[in-house]
């Protein structure tokens, strides 16, 4: 689900950066940023390096959050029925905050890739 999340970010990204700067200079910047039209297949693997570690990293980072949080939660079941009521629900407090946290950085990070897509060099 992480992975299908940031795949969306991903053609979203590449949509506006073909709609915004158009196709010529979509692919102009593809070949020729940042090292010039000398070094042009290395300027498309760095672009493809560039491009598939975006949704990678998004996937990565929000599954491994809430992987470790869900972990927690097995760890406290694993502990004596007196002591996972307590640290059970101190535990969903804090992972509900987490939750919400990582969502907003996914959020932002999205933005952050959005703009870089509206963004002429």
């Amino acid at each position: 689900m992480t992975f299908a999340l940031s795949l969306s970010v991903f053609c979203l990204i590449l949509f506006y950066s073909v709609v915004i700067k158009g196709p010529l200079m979509f692919t102009a910047e593809i070949l020729f940023k940042p090292f010039g039209k000398w070094l042009i297949p290395f300027n498309i693997i760095m672009k493809i390096i560039e491009e598939i570690a975006k949704p990678i990293s998004l996937a990565l980072r929000l599954f491994g959050n809430l992987y470790a949080g869900e972990l927690i939660f097995i760890l406290i079941a694993l502990l004596p029925w007196w002591i996972q009521w307590t640290l059970g629900s101190i535990w969903a407090i804090f992972h509900i905050f987490i939750i919400v946290l990582q969502a907003f950085l996914f959020m932002m990070l999205t933005i952050v890739y959005l703009s870089l897509a509206h963004e002429e060099h």
